[in-house]
């Protein structure tokens, strides 16, 4: 009798559990769908992007919504995109993600690249990297997105609770 209720205890706490995974993935990835689509209808209504490539968020000073892609003509571009502004970049020129991927393994070849975003700062263009090492610290590097020279770099570590 004791087992079935300590099973019966168990099986209801894990679908409780489990229940609240599921809810909190599917608000999680709604988000994510609803941000897409968002992006999409102001890539449409306000740029002449006609392939887009990627959708990420850079988060600096403000944050933006940031879209790889192509123009009609076919030239790769990145554009930043609030709900107010629009900022436009060709891409022909600039320092690709993978020489820049290259340059940071070369400097942290134990760290670990968390992500990669083009980001924007008033007029300055820049790829940034968020790095994590091994002692669990994050570096956000700043690459100039046309000649590749490091602009910035700052550590943050993480806060130990006792």
């Amino acid at each position: 009798m004791y087992v079935k209720i300590v099973t019966g205890v168990i099986a209801v706490i894990l679908v409780l559990v489990l229940g609240s995974a599921y809810h909190l993935g599917a608000t999680v990835v709604g988000k994510q769908d609803d941000f897409e689509a968002q992006v999409r209808q102001w890539v449409q209504e306000r740029t002449t992007v006609a392939q887009i490539d990627s959708i990420d968020e850079y988060r600096g000073n403000q944050s933006y919504a940031v879209v790889l892609g192509k123009n009609q003509a076919g030239t790769p571009v990145v554009v930043w995109l609030t709900a107010e502004t629009v900022a436009f970049d060709s891409l022909e020129k600039a320092v690709t993600r993978e020489s820049v991927e290259a340059a940071v393994k070369k400097g942290f070849p134990d760290g670990a690249i968390r992500h990669i975003v083009p980001g924007i700062d008033e007029k300055n263009r820049f790829w940034e990297v968020t790095l994590q090492d091994q002692q669990g610290r994050f570096h956000y590097l700043h690459y100039d997105l046309f000649t590749g020279a490091l602009l910035t770099s700052y550590v943050v570590s993480p806060k130990i609770v006792r």
